[in-house]
């Protein structure tokens, strides 16, 4: 759906160039007359209107490019194109409107154009809409069940010391039981002993 609707917005976009583009051109009374359709008076109103006109083209180009604009954009241009081809019509049968040979054809078929995209403009951004709030609704959810079921973080364990083992001293051996060394006499004979008598 949401791409039959920027598909009307960019067959939008190019309708409103064109048209302002003809409205640009008001000053130039041999195009209007060519194409039996009444010249604004005075042009500068028909030139501010295509200004208007070419301004909401870039728009609704914007429009079919970002996703975001899509909805917002062909609901109100949807609206905007409906009163114009109701104006056009009440113009054509409730005043007196100088139209004259090929005019009474352009002006019909524009109010049919208008009519067409608006009948679609307005109830596909309706839809999509709707779709597009769904579909955040259910992406919240699906957020808060992932929240209400996520594992719980471990704890980071300290790190373990290794212990050495222990060693057990044979036995004999322990607090207590040191062997004292005796000092080892000196061999050499003191000055003592060479004193006394060899004689008994």
């Amino acid at each position: 759906m949401k791409v039959l609707l920027r598909a009307v917005l960019f067959l939008d976009a190019l309708l409103n160039l064109l048209l302002g583009i003809v409205m640009l051109l008001s000053p130039f009374t041999t195009l209007y007359s060519a194409l039996q359709l009444p010249q604004p008076q005075p042009a500068m109103y028909g030139q501010l209107l295509g200004v208007a006109l070419v301004g909401l083209a870039l728009l609704l180009w914007q429009a079919t490019v970002n996703g975001q604009l899509t909805v917002a954009v062909a609901r109100t241009v949807g609206q905007v194109n409906l009163a114009s081809a109701v104006l056009i019509v009440a113009w054509m049968l409730m005043f007196d409107l100088p139209v004259q040979g090929a005019g009474k054809i352009w002006l019909p078929v524009l109010a049919a154009i208008l009519a067409f995209f608006a009948a679609v403009q307005i109830p596909a951004a309706k839809r999509v809409r709707v779709r597009e709030r769904e579909q955040r609704e259910l992406q919240k959810e699906t957020q808060n069940k992932d929240a209400g079921t996520a594992p719980v973080a471990r704890r980071p364990q300290s790190p373990e010391y290794r212990r050495e083992p222990g060693v057990t001293p044979p036995p004999g051996y322990g607090p207590g039981t040191e062997v004292m060394t005796e000092p080892v006499p000196d061999e050499t004979p003191s000055a003592h002993h060479a004193r006394q008598s060899p004689h008994p």
